[in-house]
């Protein structure tokens, strides 16, 4: 029995060495999103949930790009500190997730700061500044939080709520409960430890690519009458599921609550539609329209665009949808890295051109 223990804890002293080194190789070449260096921009808030941590900075590298990311000492992404409005400047804010805060294009190239110089070339005596709010991981009710206890502040005169018609449904249906702190103390519980075991798969790089390989496993070896596992899929499905269909009027009552603060502050508000890649890619559409059909359903690539619109429009406020702009560019495939699901550069370029049109025939800021 001794010589057995003995066995047992050398063999988890070899594994935890080896988990050791590949966890230091990964971190030193590996350009994750789990490698500390990423993680320590972001620190936790009791009324978000998480935010960009002030006067953070990291160089963030992968094997699509190296990109410098800065925080300023108002926690969000910018090269400047953020006082008081000064006289002569109007001040454009842009809600919205990991899309927004684009960290994987410098910050000269996202198309917040483009549609900053595209304001300013207006040369109307007036200076334009948009300030980037988006945050890694936001959806609909982090950005209400966010706005509420952060933006606002800004003293803005439009803000933009930018919606990645991909996830935001699901988002704002699972954290509803953040607009009026309804949830359930045991689902809370729950939540909380779910929360704890992400954290610690976020910090180790191997854990972040153990758990990618057990989905991918899982996925391969699920029976095909198992009903679909990722539900943002559902927001582009027929029928529509009555819990997805409520995520998409918990996502307008998101909107309706932020249009309603900026208008108290005497500030606009915009709404925009974000497209996936896989509505411009039809390869990629085709590679994740088998696993919803063997569960019963049909998909359009187009429909969670139209949902969004459809439930924001009796909002009364002005609509942008992406897609139409993204379509018509010269490159459609080419405005999204092929290994995530964010904008290149180019697509940094055709947003921020679509934004600014967007602003003029609508008179946001006239």
């Amino acid at each position: 029995m001794r010589g057995w223990h003995t066995r047992l804890a050398l063999l988890v002293a070899i594994g935890l060495v080896w988990f050791g080194v590949f966890e230091a190789a990964l971190r030193i070449y590996g350009g994750s999103e789990a490698a500390p260096a990423f993680q320590q921009l972001f620190m936790q808030d009791p009324a978000v949930g998480h935010r960009l941590r002030p006067g953070a900075s990291t160089r963030f590298t992968t094997s699509e790009f190296s990109v410098t990311i800065a925080i300023n000492a108002q926690g969000v992404r910018d090269d400047e500190p953020i006082g008081p409005k000064p006289a002569g400047e109007r001040r454009v804010v842009v809600l919205g997730d990991s899309i927004a805060l684009a960290v994987q294009v410098d910050a000269d190239k996202t198309f917040c700061h483009l549609l900053e110089q595209r304001l300013n070339a207006r040369s109307d005596g007036t200076r334009y500044r948009v300030i980037n709010g988006g945050v890694q991981g936001y959806g609909p009710m982090e950005e209400v939080r966010f706005y509420e206890t952060v933006a606002a502040q800004f003293d803005p005169d439009l803000v933009l709520i930018t919606t990645f018609v991909a996830n935001d449904a699901v988002e704002a249906l699972d954290r509803s409960w953040r607009l009026d702190a309804s949830r359930p103390a045991a689902v809370e519980a729950q939540a909380e430890a779910e929360r704890r075991l992400r954290r610690i798969v976020r910090r180790s790089m191997v854990l972040q690519i153990v758990n990618q390989r057990i989905e991918q496993v899982s996925e391969r070896l699920r029976p095909a009458q198992q009903p679909l596992p990722d539900r943002r899929l559902l927001s582009y499905a027929t029928p529509l599921r009555e819990d997805i269909a409520r995520g998409f009027e918990q996502a307008a009552r998101a909107a309706q609550r932020i249009a309603t603060a900026a208008a108290t502050g005497g500030a606009r508000t915009g709404l925009v539609l974000v497209p996936a890649r896989f509505q411009l890619d039809d390869a990629d559409f085709q590679r994740i329209r088998g696993g919803v059909t063997r569960a019963g359903f049909t998909i359009d690539p187009q429909e969670a665009s139209r949902r969004f619109e459809r439930v924001y429009r009796p909002l009364g406020l002005p609509i942008l949808d992406l897609l139409t702009s993204f379509r018509a560019s010269r490159d459609p495939l080419g405005l999204f890295f092929q290994h995530t699901v964010h904008l290149t550069p180019t697509g940094h370029a055709v947003a921020a051109e679509a934004l600014a049109r967007f602003i003029d025939a609508n008179a946001l800021l006239p």
